[in-house]
Parts: C-alpha cells; sequence; structure tokens
C-alpha cells in the first residue's frame, strides 16, 4: 500500500563501525524509495533532547539496530546512518514505526 506513494529517491548511507584498532569503516550507500515531507517540527531525539526536524522521511518498514554495525543485515537502520536527499546530507534525529495492526512504514525524522 505504502508503496505507490515512495516517489522520492533517497539515499540511505549505513554506518558500519570500526575496525579493530577503532578506525570507521567506510559506509555503505544504499539506494531507498521514500516520501520526503518538508515542515519544521519540534520532535524529541533518541537522547531525550527537543530539536527541530527539518523533513520527515517515510519508508518502508526496516529493523532499528544499536550494536552490531559490522555484522549488519541488509534491512535494518541506526541513528547513526544517515540519510542524503537534495544533494545534502542529513542525520537521523528519531525513528518511529507507523501501525494499524502491523507496521505498515517507519518515519525517520532529520536535521
Amino acid at each position: 500500500m505504502i508503496g505507490a506513494y515512495l516517489v522520492d529517491s533517497i539515499t540511505l548511507r549505513k554506518h558500519n563501525g570500526a575496525d579493530e584498532w577503532r578506525e570507521p569503516v567506510a559506509a555503505t550507500d544504499e539506494a531507498v524509495k521514500a516520501f520526503v515531507q518538508y515542515g519544521e517540527r519540534m520532535i524529541q531525539n533518541a537522547a531525550g533532547e527537543l530539536v527541530v526536524s527539518m523533513a520527515k522521511v517515510l519508508m518502508r518498514p526496516r529493523t532499528i539496530i544499536n550494536s552490531g554495525y559490522s555484522t549488519r543485515a541488509a534491512n535494518t537502520i541506526s541513528y547513526k546512518d544517515t540519510i542524503v536527499f537534495d544533494g545534502e546530507t542529513h542525520a537521523i534525529m528519531r525513528i518511529s514505526k507507523l501501525r494499524d495492526f502491523s507496521v505498515r512504514s517507519l518515519e525517520v525524522y532529520v536535521a
């Protein structure tokens, strides 16, 4: 159902953790269909702070991960990832799952 509304192409830049010397591993880019809704919103981020989000990105459901970045599965998202659209890189401020009786879509607020 949500697939009909995903008209924007974005890039999900996945954080891949650090190597044995604590050096960051290169991020992996994944092209994703989404719907970008622009507008300023006051939201609460993962750390509990009030921040201003510049856009809301709707996409197909993904599993939210907080660890194990070097061995992550294909259909995952993390707060350490970034989203690229309109030529700009945006940090993820909040991830929430929209659901009725099942998870229908993922709502990601970016700065």
